[in-house]
């Protein structure tokens, strides 16, 4: 018996955007991580920068499970996994925007936007940002690949757990290495914070503490909480999240010792059990988390690119508009390009996958050496 077309979309749906082999509730963090990111960028949520925090936090649970915890470690497998999970819809994203605007744009902008492209293809953007442009300053509107600062990080962090599973054969004090990391990078964060140094805000020193407290998650004990305290607990934790987002002001930005609260909120909402604030609140949010990378890479070129096709600042209406848009860009490049790339790794060899890994360093390794090209020309001439 066939089986209804209307029923086997409901099932991709539901299999693409609410798995079950994956916790719903991180999912929904990721979601409410996105919205207050974009909604920040927009100009409508003041401290909606602590999305990216809520990120760094989940993106070190994640990761600190995958090269610390599940053993044995495979080097391999657990680099060629975060390439295609990233590198292409990076790729599509610098190379759709760079042509769509660097032929146009005045001579100094597109050198330094090339410029900021190439350091983005090889995770170096961070340092470029800390060089060039405060991220809170009127200018970063005028940079469309500024905010891969925060990829730039998350990559220079996986590298830093790569490292440190590869030692853990010869040492047995993986504990003690994180608690140091976080110790360290706090110590760094504070003096940062103490003499004003703001361009902090994109060092992985000062940043790494974040990480870490994600990673810790796996060596603290667990508490075996009833379902009401549970359900309070995450409940608090989702309401603080926010509330920071609507009250935090910029000066509370990593590297600022306010950040941990909202870090601390996230590690609280995943250490608990997943029961019924967890799945009836961030549950519901879920989808936008499952596509928030995707997100993430689209929704800062969209805007800077609506400001300079339009040639006033973007708000409103117009704000809202292009933000749906973005939505729409995001699900195509999820579904045409995350998935697609994510399922080809999982089914291919290790052989075939090992070289498709090396292929897409090397088409971004080639994009980046063209766009440093097109920055050089453009400032000399």
């Amino acid at each position: 018996m066939a089986v209804p077309a209307q029923n086997t979309w409901r099932r991709t749906l539901r299999t693409e955007f609410f798995p079950t082999d994956r916790r719903r509730d991180i999912d929904g963090l990721r979601g409410l991580a996105i919205i207050f990111v974009v909604l920040f960028h927009a100009g409508w949520l003041d401290g909606g920068f602590i999305g990216v925090d809520i990120f760094i936090v989940i993106s070190g649970y994640f990761i600190g499970r995958s090269a610390l915890v599940q053993q044995p470690f495979r080097p391999m497998r657990f680099v060629s996994r975060r390439l295609y999970r990233l590198l292409p819809a990076l790729f599509c994203m610098v190379a759709v925007v760079s042509a769509s605007m660097l032929w146009w744009v005045l001579q100094s902008d597109r050198a330094d936007i090339a410029l900021n492209g190439a350091y983005a293809l090889v995770y170096l953007s961070n340092i470029w940002a800390a060089g060039h442009v405060g991220y809170f300053e009127g200018q970063s509107i005028a940079y469309p690949f500024l905010h891969t600062w925060s990829l730039s990080l998350e990559m220079q962090f996986y590298l830093v757990i790569f490292v440190m599973a590869l030692a853990l054969k010869y040492t047995h004090h993986r504990n003690r290495v994180l608690i140091g990391i976080f110790l360290v990078s706090s110590g760094c964060s504070l003096y940062s914070n103490h003499v004003g140094h703001t361009q902090g805000y994109y060092n992985i020193l000062d940043r790494l503490w974040e990480f870490s407290l994600g990673s810790m998650i796996w060596i603290v004990p667990r508490p075996h909480l009833s379902r009401a305290v549970s359900n309070i607990v995450c409940g608090l934790g989702v309401a603080f999240l926010c509330g920071a987002a609507f009250i935090y002001p910029l000066g509370f930005a990593c590297p600022s010792y306010m950040i941990a609260l909202p870090c601390l909120a996230v590690m609280a909402i995943i250490i608990c059990p997943q029961h019924d604030v967890a799945r009836k609140v961030l549950g519901t949010i879920s989808p936008i988390g499952v596509i928030s990378y995707s997100i993430y890479l689209w929704h800062w070129p969209a805007i800077v690119l609506a400001n300079y096709l339009l040639m006033f600042q973007v708000q409103g209406m117009v704000m809202g508009g292009v933000l749906v848009l973005v939505m729409i860009v995001s699900l195509l490049s999820y579904v045409g390009i995350e998935r697609v790339f994510l399922d080809y790794e999982g089914r291919v060899s290790a052989s075939v996958r090992n070289r498709g890994a090396l292929a897409l360093v090397g088409a971004c390794g080639g994009l980046a050496m063209l766009l440093s090209y097109v920055s050089y020309v453009s400032r000399v001439h």
